[in-house]
């Protein structure tokens, strides 16, 4: 009885050397789990097919094809998406996932893949001029657990800034309220705000005046491995035509301002 406990504690042993705490080792058989933002095109979202679709995800299913892993595509509620990836019930986050100091404390960011700024919207019959939306107190709609809410709300208050901001649980339903004159504005990524010139009655007043975003790919701060072979496959993509036709597929072409 008492070597088999030597033999265990040997093999348990042996096992925390080979592989120690903090390792970043993972199962290229086992696909993995790539947290999304259902609402969130054009990087990611839901179809009515209820298919993953988007920039990020055709960018994650290329890097994956050419890695010889796999990966899955799973819709989460977005303010608590990160702390989902901290928990390890996920892998990674590539979905349009801002770089900022807070989130790097709890997770661990590839190198950056596309940078945005954030537009300001209003009817496009509305008399407002930008600094009337951003120092007037109008009401300014958002996506709740956005990086672009958070800077918005620590810029309020600054340099004549005056606004009250509500949050909505996408862009889409804020550029409603717009709509339908319960909000005045809403602020949202340049991507965005130009499908959204596109589709509805609304006119572009110019840059919210926060800092740019750049989004990289986010995973757990034990995922050394995973991080390594995501950052490759970012530059192996960017090198890639297929970069420019993604690119162009998802109409991220020209920034507004």
């Amino acid at each position: 009885m008492l070597k088999q406990i030597f033999r265990l504690l040997a093999v348990l042993i042996f096992a925390f050397i080979c592989c120690p705490l903090g390792s970043s080792l993972f199962a290229k058989d086992a696909p993995l789990v790539n947290g999304i933002d259902a609402k969130y095109p054009p990087f990611a979202y839901i179809a009515e097919s209820g298919e993953a679709q988007g920039f990020d995800i055709d960018m994650i299913n290329w890097i994956a094809k050419k890695k010889g892993l796999s990966v899955v595509h799973q819709a989460f509620d977005w303010s608590s998406i990160v702390t989902n990836l901290k928990d390890k019930k996920l892998d990674l986050i590539a979905s349009g996932l801002s770089v900022t100091a807070e989130r790097a404390e709890q997770v661990t960011f590839s190198n950056p893949y596309w940078k945005v700024k954030q537009v300001v919207l209003v009817k496009a019959d509305s008399p407002l001029t930008l600094d009337e939306v951003l120092k007037g107190g109008k009401t300014i709609g958002l996506q709740s657990g956005t990086s672009e809410l958070a800077s918005m709300e620590k810029a309020n208050g600054q340099d004549g800034r005056k606004y009250t901001i509500t949050g909505f649980e996408s862009a889409d339903m804020s550029i409603q309220d717009v709509i339908n004159g319960r909000i005045d504005a809403a602020v949202m990524n340049d991507s965005k705000a130009t499908e959204f010139l596109e589709k509805f009655p609304v006119k572009a007043l110019g840059l919210a005046g926060i800092p740019d975003e750049d989004y990289a790919i986010a995973v757990n701060k034990e995922s050394v491995e995973l991080l390594k072979v995501l950052n490759e496959g970012l530059a192996e993509i960017q090198k890639d035509p297929i970069w420019a036709e993604l690119i162009k597929k998802h109409q991220l072409i020209e920034p507004l301002f």
